[in-house]
């Protein structure tokens, strides 16, 4: 329940708040103190709105306190889906209130549903048109990561497009982090780079971002298509 202190803030502030509360709590799976900015979200959802397909089936990972989910909704059509899957329960909760609430979100209805989930544990049987991922890659271990993707790679229809992203100068929080973590990301980064080959890719660094970042646009190859342009293996509905 929303309690007064709730109301009296803007929804913004308070999913802010919340944000760096589950930071303190947990800040290697929450990865950063606050939300992806505007400038990083709309690079990630860049494929989304430029998509000519007439539905579009929209998987989010990592939804957190909705940043990278309002971007969507600024840009999905009339009939495209969104699924947005978080494994934190508290961020979930917030996320379902701001759907019924955020008049952003609200518009879209029953097209947006909201999991509380783990990618890896085979929650996601639908095939997906685009996937945006808000993980922190570089806090998982490389076991994690190549779970992660292969998760991933499952859920994305041929020709289909999913984009992360990755902070710029991590190598220099690593003299502060220590060796562990930075074998992490090394690692993690390895993992990355490995899945990254079997897509057509491109990377876009947004500077304006808290740290900055480069967003990565990964492109499957579509294939052979029927003769009234659908794809052969089209996501269940």
């Amino acid at each position: 329940m929303t309690n007064f202190a709730d109301r009296a803030r803007p929804p913004r502030l308070t999913g802010r708040l919340l944000f760096a509360a589950e930071a303190g709590r947990d800040l290697r799976t929450t990865g950063a103190i606050a939300p992806s900015g505007s400038k990083l979200a709309h690079a990630l959802i860049e494929p989304v709105r430029r998509s000519v397909r007439p539905t579009l089936s929209i998987l989010e990972v990592g939804s957190g306190t909705g940043a990278l989910t309002r971007a969507l909704a600024t840009c999905m059509g009339p009939t495209d889906t969104l699924t947005c899957v978080e494994k934190n329960p508290r961020l979930v909760e917030y996320l379902r209130r701001q759907v019924d609430t955020d008049t952003s979100l609200r518009v879209l209805g029953d097209r947006i549903t909201v999991r509380e989930a783990d990618v890896v544990e085979g929650v996601m049987s639908e095939k997906y048109h685009a996937i945006v991922v808000g993980l922190p890659f570089a806090n998982f271990t490389a076991s994690e990561t190549r779970a992660i993707c292969h998760a991933l790679d499952d859920a994305l229809v041929p020709g289909g497009t999913l984009t992360y992203f990755s902070y710029l100068g991590a190598s220099i929080v690593d003299n502060f982090t220590g060796d562990r973590h930075s074998r992490r990301r090394r690692h993690s980064a390895q993992a990355l780079a490995e899945f990254r080959t079997g897509f057509r890719q491109s990377r876009r660094t947004v500077w304006a971002n808290v740290p900055p970042a480069h967003a990565w646009t990964l492109t499957r190859p579509a294939e052979a298509h029927l003769p009234n342009g659908r794809a052969s293996r089209p996501p269940a509905s």
